[in-house]
């Protein structure tokens, strides 16, 4: 009987772990050895494709972001199909002096629309930074180099925000402006890497906000001594945003052309735009994302009607 198997039969299984190992190196039990396997290229090559890589053996070439060709503008309206939902009355709890004047009728900004035109105020269009390099100048128009660390403003008065939305750049700063002669409690519920911020204002005074960082989306600026007060907010790294005007139009100038874009388009009662017709045709937005590739000096119309069941809440 060969003596490695004999030795294994006879071994508890107590022991049979330390005569295997002694008998296969000193007794010269045999072990197996599979041959060297055939490779065969066309299926390394059916398997590398089926996983996604490249075809070729070699290594792939690392990928870089493209670069503007030049600068183009993005303009256009957003406008309502359909009767524009009746305004939400909101109750002035204190302070309704100041808060509401002479007693008149506040309302709530979810859905402001122009009796004229149309066209809806507030709605936010912004660049995405998911095909933007933040840290590569040559994405940014010279024309914003002078506002890259300015200082702006923001208002409120008889206890509204005059900014209902409201978008800057994470580098820039922001005066909070008290214009009543109430104190105001300003809550800036920041989100992403903003910073947030929440100060007592006095009456007739100013506090300054340095967001450090950006939000992928807008936030709630709200008043605590006054909570019918409500507004959004945006930070962004990159300057290419626009916020409707109460006609509707809005307008993004020096945008970068020649490269792939992502817009988010969003509007306080619809959210982010699910669908609407755009330049007269139906259009599908995946969570309000707008995708364009703009070519040098071009003037690229964006005009937008959304139906009224989308912002009646």
């Amino acid at each position: 009987m060969n003596v490695c198997l004999w030795a294994l039969k006879q071994s508890s299984a107590a022991v049979l772990p330390i005569i295997a190992i002694a008998l296969f190196g000193f007794a010269g039990c045999q072990r197996y050895v599979a041959p060297n396997p055939s490779v065969k290229e066309a299926s390394v090559v059916a398997l590398r494709k089926s996983m996604g890589g490249p075809a070729s053996t070699e290594a792939a070439a690392p990928t870089t972001s493209a670069t503007p060709t030049g600068w183009a503008t993005i303009k256009g309206t957003f406008k309502l199909n359909g009767s524009a939902p009746a305004r939400r009355t909101l109750t002035i709890g204190s302070d309704q002096a100041v808060c509401a004047p002479g007693g008149k009728t506040v309302l709530a900004e979810e859905i402001v629309v122009d009796p004229a035109s149309g066209g809806i105020k507030d709605v936010l269009v912004y660049l995405n930074n998911k095909k933007y390099p933040v840290d590569d100048p040559a994405w940014v128009h010279e024309s914003y180099a002078a506002t890259v660390d300015s200082t702006l403003e923001y208002d409120q008065k008889e206890c509204v925000f005059l900014s209902h939305v409201f978008a800057m750049r994470s580098t820039q700063k922001l005066k909070i402006l008290n214009s009543d002669p109430v104190g105001h409690n300003t809550n800036i519920q920041a989100s992403g890497k903003a910073s947030q911020f929440n100060q007592t204002i006095a009456s007739n005074g100013y506090a300054m906000y340095e967001p450090g960082g950006e939000s992928n989306e807008p936030f709630a600026v709200s008043c605590s001594i006054h909570p019918w007060m409500a507004a959004r907010m945006i930070i962004r790294t990159n300057p290419y945003f626009a916020v409707s005007k109460p006609d509707g139009t809005f307008e993004i100038a020096n945008v970068p052309a020649g490269v792939p874009l992502e817009f988010k388009i969003w509007q306080e009662a619809a959210s982010f735009l699910s669908n609407a017709e755009l330049n007269g045709s139906p259009t599908k937005f995946s969570k309000g994302t707008y995708t364009v590739t703009l070519q040098p000096d071009e003037v690229h119309d964006m005009n937008v009607v959304i139906d009224a069941g989308l912002v009646t809440k």
